[in-house]
Parts: C-alpha cells; structure tokens; sequence
C-alpha cells in the first residue's frame, strides 16, 4: 500500500491532494449505493427505491463537477509534476468512469420503472435469474477496483483484471462431465461479456415461449447490459491505479499479459 498524498514539503498540498482522493472514493461509494438500490429496486419491484435512484442521479453528476474544480485547482496553482500530475489526472479519469457507472445505475432504475408501469408486478424469477449474479459480479469489481485506488494497491487492481477477464467460454463449458453455464460460475471470476452473451440467450428463449414477453425481455438485457458496463468501468479505475503506481498507461494493453507480466516481476 502506498500514501502518495504525503511527503511534501508544504503540508496544506498534501491536504488538497488528500481532499481530491477522498472526494473521489466517496463519490465511488454513492455510485456503489446506486447500483445496489436500482437492484434491489429490481428484484422487489419497488418503484419508489427506483425512483430514488432515478432522482440521485444528480448527485453523482454534482460530485463529478466539484472534483473536477478541486482538479482544476490543484493544476493551476500547484503545477503537479510527476507522479503527483498522474494522480490528478487519475482521478480525473475515474470520476469520469464513476459518473457513467452512475448514468448505468439510473437506467437500471428506468427499466424498472418501465416494467412495473406495464404490468405493476415484476418479472418472473426465472426472467431475472441471471441478473443476480452479474449484479454480484460487477458490484465486486467496483468495490475492488476503488479499494485499490484508495491504497494505490497494484495486486488488487491486478485482482480486477483477473476477476473480470478469465474465460470460462461463451456458451455453457464442461465441468468434468456436467455442462455448467457460465452464469453459474461467475462468482470464480467469469468474464463479464461472456457472462452477458450467456445470460442474453437465456432471456431470448422466454421470447420464443411468449412473444408478450418481448418488452419485458428487452428491458432485462438493458439491465445485463448495464452491469456489464459497470464491471468495464470498474476495469477503468484498476487501470488508472497502475498508471499512478507505475507510471505506464495499460488502457489498451492485453490484460492476461499485463497480470503475468507485473506479478513475474514481483517475483
């Protein structure tokens, strides 16, 4: 774990760049709060929780507009060098990603509000069978992925890549001699597309029992589709960390090579 919002020779800069990390963390914690709430909003069928996440949207929206003054700020009057400029720009970013993983937990909340203003019930479990455990998925990958930015801790964003990109296959895969959809594994760290592919032709098949279903259906691979999302963003923040721990951009970079890579050299 590394501090690097100490160690310098005027203390009220420490403080201002403490001030923008910890804006940053609790920003990530109202879009986590979001996420969880437009699930459960979800699951209950509970219009008013969905509702409230539709109205705090603009919180988040708030939250990024005061960090990027704090950020501004800092630019012009510190002129950061170094590994303090790719802090700045850091969190810059990940407020960024933040904001959009927001945006995702709004549009949960409105599919919501959609399915329960057509038919005042929610879908049938079986429907949202899958939902639960990309949910798990992605809400574990941001929480990592902002634990590794507060501690500026490259095992865990190393952690993030791992949870997020090993294969278990696009369709259902051999587990010794039972095939095990991909859903089912994805606490052991599925990949989220595939776990979107797999969870996608799961719905389409209600479709083919019941064309009434379509809207219904649709709206669930809004929501698969937003979580998803939520876990690439969450890859985003993990990929900001290493830029401010080691000063390489991975943005573009193989993640199995990059995790292979970083931990041989920690070897």
């Amino acid at each position: 774990m590394t501090d690097i919002t100490e160690g310098h020779t005027v203390h009220k800069y420490d403080e201002e760049l403490g001030t923008a990390r910890r804006m940053v963390l609790e920003m990530g914690e109202l879009v986590l709060d979001q996420v969880r709430k437009a699930v459960s909003a979800l699951d209950k069928g509970n219009i008013g929780l969905a509702r409230e996440v539709v109205d705090n949207e603009r919180k988040i929206d708030s939250c990024e507009l005061d960090i990027d003054e704090v950020i501004l700020d800092l630019i012009a009057t510190r002129q950061p060098l170094g590994r303090d400029l790719r802090l700045i720009l850091a969190l810059s970013k990940v407020a960024g990603d933040l904001e959009r993983a927001g945006d995702k937990a709004a549009q949960i909340a409105w599919c919501v509000i959609r399915l329960m203003g057509r038919t005042s019930r929610r879908p049938a479990s079986k429907i949202l069978h899958h939902i639960h455990s990309l949910d798990q998925v992605a809400r574990r990958l941001l929480e990592r992925s902002l634990d590794a930015l507060a501690k500026v801790d490259v095992d865990l964003a190393l952690e993030v890549f791992e949870d997020g990109s090993q294969l278990n296959g696009l369709t259902g895969r051999r587990f010794g001699t039972e095939t095990v959809d991909p859903l089912d594994k994805l606490e052991e760290g599925s990949q989220l597309d595939d776990g979107f592919d797999a969870a996608l032709r799961h719905a389409m098949t209600f479709v083919l029992e019941d064309t009434q279903l379509v809207g219904q259906v649709l709206d669930v691979v809004f929501v698969l589709r937003a979580l998803t999302n939520i876990g690439d963003h969450a890859g985003n923040i993990a990929e900001q960390v290493i830029f401010v721990a080691k000063g390489k951009d991975v943005r573009y970079q193989n993640k199995e090579v990059l995790v292979d890579t970083l931990r041989k050299r920690k070897e």
